[in-house]
């Protein structure tokens, strides 16, 4: 437990939600989202380096998505959202880690299991149909 003082988040957005969360990615294999940190989502590989984030509820609006790649050794990886984003009806957003090592091109790339790699994400959400 922190032993200090937090204060409630203001932003100038009306009704914003910040969902953020850890998952554990698998190699080509499934993802066991009893290892996620955080709540209000789930997470399942539907591709090479693919990750689908789907929240646990819809909101009217996406206003912001970061993903960083915490890797056990460092790797020209990182974190591209890709794909429509629909957090109204499908309640997803896709992030695909690329790798810029072999290639020119970044190349979808799947990151290994191992106990140290995870991925972070934040997603900032608008919880209502104003958009100012």
């Amino acid at each position: 437990m922190a032993s200090k003082i937090f204060y409630g988040v203001q932003a100038a957005q009306p009704s914003m939600k910040i969902i953020a969360g850890t998952f554990k990615p698998n190699g080509s294999s499934a993802i066991s989202n009893d290892a996620n940190v955080g709540t209000g989502f789930t997470v399942e590989r539907t591709g090479t380096g693919e990750y689908t984030v789907t929240l646990d509820d819809s909101y009217p609006g996406l206003i912001s998505a970061q993903a960083t790649a915490a890797l056990n050794t460092a790797a020209a990886t990182f974190m591209q959202i890709t794909g429509a984003h629909d957090v109204t009806t499908n309640k997803t957003i896709v992030f695909t880690a690329l790798s810029t090592s072999s290639t020119a091109a970044p190349v979808a790339t799947d990151i290994a299991a191992h106990a140290h790699n995870h991925v972070h994400f934040v997603l900032f959400l608008r919880n209502t149909s104003l958009t100012k």
